[in-house]
């Protein structure tokens, strides 16, 4: 029998987690008894973004481009009720069957838009949009789609980044760190002025292994205490590279 191309798969370490698989790939975890637990290490250090955010509990505009699970909707719903949400997703299928599986909250306010992200942010900035926090990530399996490491889509981005607000990226990359490097370099050419960081675990960073690397981009400056926060509250082991450190890192390293 041909395995099914979306399909959950039940967590081990918890009774209501779940594991969002497409095509065998395990794509996004969500633990609907608790949105508020994130198990990829990824979305974890994306959580700790969205902590810094403003206030505690304090409502925030989100784009999400790469849907998912949701897994980061429910958790900027749960943490920060009465949120305005957007969440764009290429594969119309997927949306149906998480959605179909694992309803949003009635009360939760997300627009869900089926379509190619390059295009919708286009419709967003011409609607005169903004976000507070605009959330990449976007993979079919392991694979991003190339138009991600251009100059003129994280432009397009940034221009959707409200005053005090910040772009964030996950980052899925072999060892050697090619990807994470091109799309640095495109964030850097939209934007020279923007604070730059990247946080992940330092095997990764070091280039030595393959893994995902978070990109945070911060047109005004990086929120108070976000480095603090990345480094002390994992998951471990946890490294942040700013400033000197994630020049020589992305720029000068061999």
């Amino acid at each position: 029998m041909a395995q099914p191309r979306i399909e959950f798969e039940t967590d081990v370490f918890s009774p209501s987690g779940l594991t969002l698989l497409v095509q065998g790939a395990a794509q996004s975890h969500v633990d609907p008894g608790d949105p508020t637990r994130l198990f990829f290490e990824y979305t974890r250090r994306i959580g700790h973004v969205i902590d810094a955010m403003r206030l505690p509990g304090s409502p925030l505009r989100v784009l999400h481009l790469g849907g998912g699970a949701l897994t980061l909707p429910r958790y900027v719903e749960a943490t920060r009720p009465g949120s305005a949400q957007v969440v764009v997703e290429l594969d119309r299928e997927l949306l149906e069957v998480v959605l179909d599986r694992l309803p949003l909250p009635a009360a939760a306010e997300v627009e869900v838009i089926v379509g190619d992200a390059a295009s919708v942010i286009g419709d967003l900035a011409a609607a005169g949009t903004s976000f507070d926090l605009v959330v990449i990530d976007l993979y079919a399996r392991l694979e991003a789609p190339a138009f991600v490491d251009t100059r003129e889509f994280m432009a397009g981005c940034l221009a959707l980044v409200a005053p005090g607000g910040v772009l964030v990226a996950n980052v899925a990359d072999a060892a050697g760190l090619e990807r994470l490097r091109a799309q640095a370099r495109a964030v850097a050419r939209a934007a020279p002025s923007a604070e730059l960081l990247v946080a992940g675990d330092p095997s990764v960073l070091s280039g030595t292994e393959e893994g995902n690397a978070v990109l945070v981009a911060a047109p005004d400056g990086v929120p108070k205490h976000l480095v603090q926060r990345l480094r002390e509250h994992g998951p471990h082991p946890a490294e942040v590279l700013e400033r000197e450190r994630l020049d020589f890192v992305l720029w000068d390293a061999c």
